[in-house]
């Protein structure tokens, strides 16, 4: 079975990038890019293939924080709010006694009407 050229001593792209990482963390993509450029300008380098490479070196190396999906927090509604077309909202205990009012007073304009006649007789 034939050997890596790597391994014969020729040139092997990850582990020159692993040691610019180690010289200098700081370093992104590009400069890395470039720093191999200008140290091997007769090798052929293909940017796709040095970008992944840096991303796995920067992995191994630990450089870098891990980001994890930060946690949604949903609220539960307390009671289900409908709203009405004015901006108020009214909750599911009030709706139920509307519909008991419309029950009692047989039709939605006698109910209106009985809500209109006793907001007249309160004083507040």
């Amino acid at each position: 079975m034939a050997k890596k050229k790597a391994a014969r001593g020729g040139f092997n792209m990850s582990e020159e990038i692993r040691a610019l990482l180690q010289e200098n963390p700081g370093l992104n993509s590009r400069e890395v890019f470039e720093a191999l450029q200008a140290k091997f300008p007769n090798q052929t380098l293909n940017r796709n293939s040095c970008n992944v490479a840096f991303s796995h070196a920067r992995r191994r190396l630990g450089i870098g924080g891990k980001r994890g999906a930060a946690a949604v927090r949903r609220r539960r509604p307390s009671a289900v709010v409908a709203s009405s077309g004015n901006g108020d909202s009214v909750d599911f205990a009030l709706l139920k006694a509307a519909r008991e009012l419309l029950s009692q007073a047989g039709s939605a304009d006698a109910a209106v009407a009985a809500i209109k006649q006793l907001q007249a007789l309160q004083l507040n």
